[in-house]
């Protein structure tokens, strides 16, 4: 009983440090447009690695973990993405310290003519 106890606990622990996916943050992009949306892409301005969708399909979402470098300063998100034929629109949103997430999880809904941005929070 007392090694099940241990095994549950440590469970638990993995489970909510997200210790094997490292640094960073959950994100889900939502398209409430009526067209499709392509090139799709979350990063940080200070370089992690780039999460690229290549087709949205409106009333679609895509999610996933972006993953941040520790101790990389200050910054903030940035989403990408095309409509068809327009040009590419840019959005930065959110602040990250020192490659740590202060948010628990991003939703970005894109809309016709603007982006929502909603935080779930740690606490």
């Amino acid at each position: 009983m007392r090694k099940f106890i241990g095994l549950l606990i440590c469970a638990f622990i993995m489970n909510s440090c997200n210790l094997f996916e490292g640094t960073g943050v959950d994100f889900e992009i939502k398209n409430n447009t009526n067209a499709v949306l392509h090139n799709v892409q979350l990063k940080t301005n200070k370089g992690s690695k780039t999460k690229i969708f290549n087709r949205l399909e409106p009333g679609k979402s895509v999610s996933g973990f972006l993953k941040m470098k520790k101790g990389k300063g200050n910054g903030g998100y940035v989403l990408q993405y095309e409509r068809e034929e327009e040009k590419a629109e840019k959005i930065i949103n959110e602040k990250f310290s020192d490659g740590n997430a202060m948010s628990h999880k991003l939703i970005f809904e894109i809309e016709a003519d603007t982006v929502y941005l909603d935080i779930e929070h740690y606490y």
